[in-house]
């Protein structure tokens, strides 16, 4: 391409061209302001002082980098007496070391490139990417609109450790049905939701899943007492999984040391669900039940327990089922499972309230979760948190598939 060429495709407005200069990939171009005026009243009548150079990454030329060099001036105007900096309407602010395209092309591409793999095509630092996509994101997800919203979900993710070793926790807020990210909250907990009653004023809020925290359920109860709670199933099995996990160390505490060893290695045998046990599995888990009554007590309660999700056909149903487990779980005298019958009395109305919704549950913030640990290790590990959560409230709109 000639430089005659170049000069007719490329042009700055304001500017006349000087002179091309040609490396290897690489093309500066020499580029002159055709009138200096006062940045402030529009005058031409100012003294112009050379400052320095500057030399601007612009949108590339076929496969060449490109490059604008120009001359920077102080001016004094003698119409309204100001001392200025000559600006430049080409860049996005004036310290930029690239300029406006150069900077939407870069955000464009993001969406398909990883920053590494843009930084290493423009030979950009990838601190300067993400601080771009971080700006563009900001800007985008300033504004969220609520206001069509009927349902919500509310969990929290871990999503590392801070310097003194402490865990780092988010509580993460999405739109039943779009999936869209509206809230992020640092935290875990009612401060995590912070801001979020105030934003939803004047939605049409009717149901909100959550797991059993005492804290979420009574942040709903207080802002939206017309809403609807869902305690998502997967978050009541996970409970029921946590006590029987503890009556099992309780009871293998007790026993000989020879058989303490053996149950240590059989932990998992009593969290997976029965048909996804391999049949060897079977085998010795029909072993343990037969001779450690007590401990094929506790996993039958788990499954009778998945079983009423699988079975119970409508709310009514369901509450019936509920109430003989958490009966038959008193008679049983074992301490895990009294807790458990408990914690289903006080919170059954929100856990039946699932078949109100016709099998609504949490399950969707669970796999969004995983995607955000997929989107941590891609990057590995945020130091940024506040890019972190911009690219949350992205999230929903990417795909796995890609490298961030």
């Amino acid at each position: 391409m000639s430089s005659e060429q170049l000069k007719h495709i490329q042009k700055i407005r304001g500017f006349q061209h000087q002179k091309f200069e040609f490396f290897k990939k690489k093309l500066i171009w020499h580029i002159k302001k055709q009138k200096i005026q006062c940045i402030l009243c529009g005058s031409d009548d100012v003294k112009a002082e050379f400052i320095r150079e500057r030399e601007i990454q612009v949108l590339p030329m076929g496969d060449m980098l490109t490059y604008v060099r120009f001359r920077v001036h102080r001016l004094f105007c003698h119409n309204c007496h100001k001392r200025t900096i000559e600006s430049f309407h080409f860049l996005p602010h004036p310290k930029s070391r690239i300029s406006k395209g150069l900077k939407q092309m870069l955000i464009t591409e993001r969406s398909e490139l990883s920053i590494r793999a843009i930084s290493i095509k423009y030979k950009i630092r990838w601190n300067l990417i993400k601080d771009i996509e971080k700006e563009y994101l900001a800007k985008k997800y300033k504004h969220i609109q609520v206001n069509h919203i009927k349902g919500i979900g509310i969990d929290e993710i871990h999503i590392g450790k801070n310097s003194d070793g402490k865990f780092i926790y988010l509580t993460i807020v999405r739109d039943i049905k779009s999936g869209n990210v509206i809230h992020i909250g640092d935290g875990k907990g009612v401060n995590a939701l912070e801001g979020l009653a105030k934003k939803l004023k004047k939605s049409k809020l009717k149901v909100i899943t959550m797991d059993m925290a005492n804290t979420y359920s009574s942040w709903a109860e207080e802002n939206f007492p017309k809403a609807k709670i869902v305690y998502d199933h997967f978050h009541v099995i996970k409970l029921m999984n946590e006590r029987l996990d503890k009556f099992r160390r309780r009871y293998i505490a007790a026993l000989d040391k020879s058989y303490q060893s053996q149950f240590k290695k059989l932990r998992f045998l009593f969290i997976k669900n029965q048909e996804d046990i391999p049949p060897d599995g079977q085998v010795i888990l029909k072993n343990i039940r037969e001779q450690f009554h007590e401990l094929g007590t506790g996993y039958m309660f788990k499954e009778n327990l998945r079983a009423i999700y699988a079975n119970a056909e409508d709310a009514f149903d369901a509450r019936n089922a509920f109430r003989r487990w958490a009966r038959a779980a008193d008679a049983t005298e074992i301490h895990e499972l009294q807790a458990m019958a408990k914690t289903i009395r006080t919170k059954l109305s929100g856990i039946i309230t699932r078949w109100t919704f016709k099998g609504l549950s949490n399950a969707f913030m669970e796999g969004f979760n995983n995607k955000i640990r997929w989107l941590i290790r891609q990057a590995y590990g945020f130091h940024d948190i506040d890019y972190l959560k911009l690219k949350i409230f992205q999230l929903p709109s990417i795909s796995t598939q890609k490298e961030m």
